[in-house]
């Protein structure tokens, strides 16, 4: 059986672990906790005693009383209150006899180990001879990755930690996009991020790197991180943890990595030398080629726009194999792939004058805040992606301070007010375009405009399982089955749902067996099943994407609110009537400034009707059901509507790489242009 074990012990999960496994192994134990410092009612049936953090000499009498032989100091410790630091005799000749009293934190602990075993008899023994797993290992916890620009960061905080470290001062730093934030003191971890909040971080946020001092007493005060850490660093606004591997403790690992893992950050263990080795060789220009990594800025304002962002910013990496940054405003989507929003992008996704009006000075501050983060940091260009009325107000704020600025998604300016195509060249440096036929109407204002490609080509929609949904739903090979899409907004629900019901009360009397599927979203699908109860047809309601696509290839055919709906169905060989109402006033306004013939794109594109539309006046459910009709028994109109999306879908894909992939060469060529002086 092993000697009794005293456990001096700090504040933190540390030294209750210690408890455990002292009580899990059948050894025995005794704990001196230190007050203010260890966490009150740690210890509550355990063997215990409360000393002044400066009563050194009543703590050795307590333990050596209570027979400890090996000795563990366990916890964090923080910088005590003058009444708690006092000296009792037995500090005080400590102080006399070594001349610690002028030594810093390292070398002091050190002394005083040499003294307990030397001149009073203990052991002193390392908390992770006791707890081997908490010994950190090299390698990601988790599963979060450092990217390139994280691993940078991570260098150049090591550099600033072992400098403050081989000066006898702490064991940590912070550094964000190649500079140092702050360094650790003797108030520890917590005051380092805890001041490093007070920055309030832009763009990648910054990383943590502790490792022990140089000569470190291997046995005391080894760096220490556990899930009070990863909140901390992620109140912080930070990405990551690095901490040195062989020479900082995990406290907890498991639980360290599912806080990790649900904070979005990374922790990694290092091997502190190499790390060192690599940087002396870069700087001694060892290094390979000049890496520029750069710093990306992106602006979404929507759920759209943050799936466009989403897909950009993984070809961007992708195609720099992660030798790149990201920073600006975006959704879940974009935080994925390594992004922290500055702010919810909710607060920008509002539609509508009632909505929009009492938010016009929030926005106008989003605006302000969002230029001038994009300005401090000096990003190698921003790219701000569709939200027109956000973004291209932003851009304004950017013109001029020597960033590029990119537009992903080319206002509708073949639709209505061509005259914008001018004002955008006069602020923006490129264009990225969805359609085919709009590069023209911007190059002839010199805003060069790339055609990328329509994302939705990356949907997924031409993948559904029709056969697997309806054996699924029940709904048998014999019968019809019409996908209906009244909208993905309130509005167009309330207007379209009672013309829609109305069509299939019609199809109804001439198709006994009609099934009906409703692909929604959350946004409105309480409304949309409230509208499908009162239709005079079976109908089923599905939410998500794979439902989505499923039914579309389910489907004989759809009846839809015009929109990018539509161009999924075309997508997915579904036949397919657009319809859509707006109210009469709004009507007339853009009856006056819309100048095309057309509303669906697959129309727009091929410049006829090659998909039934029924707009305003002419969406009347008679008419569409009669349409609907046409689709289901006419073998002959539905194989045209095929062969016109197969066409407009030939021209929507520019040739070889996908969208994003388009998208990210140009934002990429863009960059180096500006690098070249081009």
């Amino acid at each position: 059986m092993p000697p009794k074990l005293g456990i001096l012990a700090g504040s933190g999960p540390l030294p209750a672990r210690i408890v455990q496994a002292c009580r899990d192994s059948g050894r025995e134990y005794f704990v001196v906790a230190f007050l203010d410092q260890a966490d009150k009612g740690a210890f509550g049936d355990d063997p215990h005693v409360w000393v002044r953090l400066g009563a050194a000499g009543k703590a050795i009498e307590h333990l050596r009383d209570a027979g400890c032989q090996e000795l563990v100091m366990a916890g964090v410790v923080r910088r005590p209150s003058f009444a708690m630091l006092r000296p009792d005799r037995w500090l005080i000749g400590f102080f006399a006899k070594s001349g610690a009293q002028s030594l810093g934190d390292g070398n002091l602990l050190k002394t005083l180990i040499r003294t307990l075993e030397d001149s009073e008899g203990f052991r002193i023994v390392g908390a992770d001879s006791l707890l081997p797993d908490l010994l950190a290992e090299k390698g990601v916890y988790g599963s979060v990755k450092p990217d390139r620009q994280a691993e940078d960061d991570i260098q150049c905080g090591l550099e600033a930690a072992r400098d403050i470290g081989r000066r006898d001062i702490a064991q940590g730093a912070v550094a964000q996009l190649g500079q140092v934030l702050a360094v650790e003191d003797e108030n520890g971890t917590d005051a380092l991020l805890s001041e490093v909040r007070k920055l309030r971080l832009e763009g990648p946020g910054g990383v943590l790197v502790k490792v022990r001092k140089p000569g470190q007493e291997y046995r005391v005060d080894l760096p220490t991180i556990g899930t009070a850490t990863i909140e901390a660093a992620s109140r912080a606004g930070l990405r990551g943890i690095a901490v040195e591997a062989g020479g900082a403790l995990i406290v907890d690992r498991q639980a360290v990595i599912e806080a990790a893992d649900e904070a979005g950050i990374f922790v990694i263990g290092i091997d502190a030398e190499s790390h060192a080795e690599l940087a002396n060789g870069a700087a001694r220009g060892e290094a390979a080629e000049a890496d520029p990594r750069p710093l990306i800025f992106l602006v979404a304002g929507e759920p759209s726009g943050d799936l466009l962002g989403a897909r950009l910013m993984a070809s961007l990496k992708k195609k720099t194999k992660d030798r790149i940054s990201f920073a600006g405003v975006g959704g879940a989507r974009m935080e994925e792939q390594g992004m922290k929003s500055l702010f919810s992008m909710t607060e920008l996704s509002v539609m509508g004058a009632a909505e929009v009006l009492p938010r016009i000075p929030r926005i106008l501050t989003r605006i302000v805040e969002t230029a001038g983060a994009a300005e401090r940091l000096r990003p190698a260009a921003v790219v701000t992606i569709d939200s027109p009325d956000f973004n291209f107000r932003v851009a304004k704020r950017l013109k001029g301070k020597g960033i590029p600025l990119i537009h992903y998604v080319a206002p509708s300016v073949w639709a209505w007010r061509p005259g914008r195509a001018a004002k955008i060249a006069g602020f923006l440096d490129h264009l990225l375009a969805l359609l085919p036929f709009e590069p023209p109407y911007f190059e002839a204002h010199s805003l060069a405009t790339t055609f990328v490609g329509h994302p939705i080509l990356e949907s997924g929609a031409d993948k559904g399982d029709g056969a697997g949904f309806r054996d699924r739903h029940g709904i048998g090979a014999d019968e019809t089955l019409i996908a209906v899409l009244p909208g993905s907004r309130m509005g167009e629900v309330s207007r379209l749902q009672g013309i829609f019901g109305q069509a299939l009360f019609g199809l109804s009397k001439k198709h006994p067996n009609l099934r009906i599927v409703v692909p929604t979203t959350d946004a409105v699908a309480g409304t949309v099943r409230q509208a499908a109860a009162g239709w005079p047809v079976h109908t089923l309601v599905v939410e998500g994407d794979t439902e989505k696509y499923d039914a579309f290839a389910a489907a004989d055919v759809a009846l839809a609110a015009s929109g990018t709906v539509a161009l999924e169905l075309a997508m997915a060989g579904t036949p397919a009537v657009i319809a859509y109402r707006i109210n009469p006033l709004s009507a007339l306004i853009v009856k006056r400034l819309v100048k095309v013939r057309f509303v669906h794109l697959v129309n727009l594109i091929l410049d006829r009707e090659a998909v039934p539309e029924f707009l305003q006046e002419a969406c009347r459910a008679d008419f569409l059901a009669h349409a609907l009709e046409d689709l289901l028994r006419d073998g002959e109109r539905r194989q045209s509507q095929l062969s016109a999306y197969r066409e407009a879908i030939r021209k929507l894909s520019p040739q070889g790489d996908s969208p994003a992939d388009r998208a990210a060469n140009t934002v990429l060529e863009v960059i180096a242009r500006l690098r070249s002086g081009g």
